[in-house]
């Protein structure tokens, strides 16, 4: 794509007809995985009730150890990196090894689950894709964590990145479900610190509301195949306000989003986060921020991770790529100009 073209695009775009794959994905998830979701939400509300003390030391990060078994693309490059609060390394494809590019990487996790296992491959397939080094980020989690704690990891990445050498016109946040409310979070956090902000970010299948009336009306239109709606309402009242204890920040469709780079923003039909992505749409309008929303057809929640089975989640990919590019390229121009 000519990146001009970037700035004569909709705004909001509409990608189908859904591919078999995407289809049939979206269909196995509804069969096996919702239902378990499901039903481990059931049994977390009944501990809840009878030990909720203890459900808060609960460490659900622990699903992602075992998932070490999954492999970055071959010829990709992995160092490990500490932050002062959590860890974090570096996925390098080899025709990214020079580049002066970097994406600061936010695994999805719905607050509380998965990390740098679970992500890395993607990672290295967005490394990959842009040419751009992946800086991938294990923020902490609810419940012992809190979102804020997480936005200051988030922020110490960014730190990091730039202590390094990297400029801001050349980095682009990025983050997945979760993730994307901390690649958001941190750019309004750097902003707010007085740092210079990225060239852009990418926000996919995003958390960017605490208004779960959004959520149920997305649902009204077309089930989540991933996520029942009660398993949402519980991460947000039992973990990330442990049980209404915790108040949440601000969150992004709520803010001030102004002086922040362009945002691409792609979403599901089938996601029960689809009216999250368009009120933050929104907001950034208002605000002054350029925005454009991709919304695909059928796909699932952060469908974007099947790119090794799934043409539309490569394609989805392919336009990440050309994002990168465009904000990049863009913000140096407007440097030198």
């Amino acid at each position: 794509m000519n990146l001009l073209e970037w700035r004569d695009r909709p705004d909001t775009v509409q990608f189908g007809p859904a591919s078999r794959q995407s289809k049939l994905l979206g269909l196995l998830t509804a069969i096996f995985v919702r239902p378990v979701l499901g039903a481990l939400t059931v049994i977390g509300l009944i501990f809840n009730k009878v030990w909720p003390a203890g459900l808060q030391r609960a460490h659900l990060d622990v699903v992602d150890r075992p998932l070490r078994v999954i492999r970055p693309l071959p010829g990709t490059a992995v160092t490990k990196e500490a932050l002062p609060h959590c860890t974090a390394e570096w996925l390098v494809a080899p025709n990214a090894r020079d580049s002066e590019r970097v994406i600061v990487y936010f695994h999805g996790s719905a607050l509380v689950t998965l990390g740098l296992n679970s992500h890395r491959r993607f990672a290295s397939k967005l490394s990959e894709a842009t040419g751009a080094q992946v800086f991938n980020v294990g923020y902490r989690l609810a419940p012992q964590a809190s979102i804020d704690e997480a936005v200051e990891d988030g922020l110490d990445a960014y730190r990091h990145v730039l202590a390094l050498g990297f400029s801001p016109d050349r980095v682009v946040f990025a983050g997945d479900s979760a993730g994307g409310l901390m690649a958001a979070d941190t750019a309004l956090a750097a902003r707010d610190a007085g740092l210079p902000v990225p060239a852009g970010q990418v926000l996919l299948s995003a958390l960017t509301s605490a208004d779960m009336q959004l959520k149920y009306e997305a649902l009204k239109e077309h089930m989540d195949v991933l996520f029942p709606f009660m398993t949402v309402k519980f991460i947000y009242d039992v973990f990330a306000t442990v049980n209404g204890t915790r108040p949440v920040p601000v969150m992004p469709s709520e803010a001030n989003m102004s002086g922040l780079g362009p945002f691409l923003l792609q979403i599901g039909t089938n996601e029960m986060l689809r009216n999250d992505t368009f009120t933050l749409a929104d907001r950034l309008r208002a605000d002054g921020v350029p925005v454009w929303v991709q919304v695909w057809d059928k796909a699932m929640h952060m469908f974007q991770l099947s790119f090794d089975v799934n043409p539309d989640a490569r394609r989805a990919v392919e336009e990440i790529a050309s994002f990168v590019e465009y904000v990049t390229m863009a913000a140096r121009d407007e440097a030198v100009s």
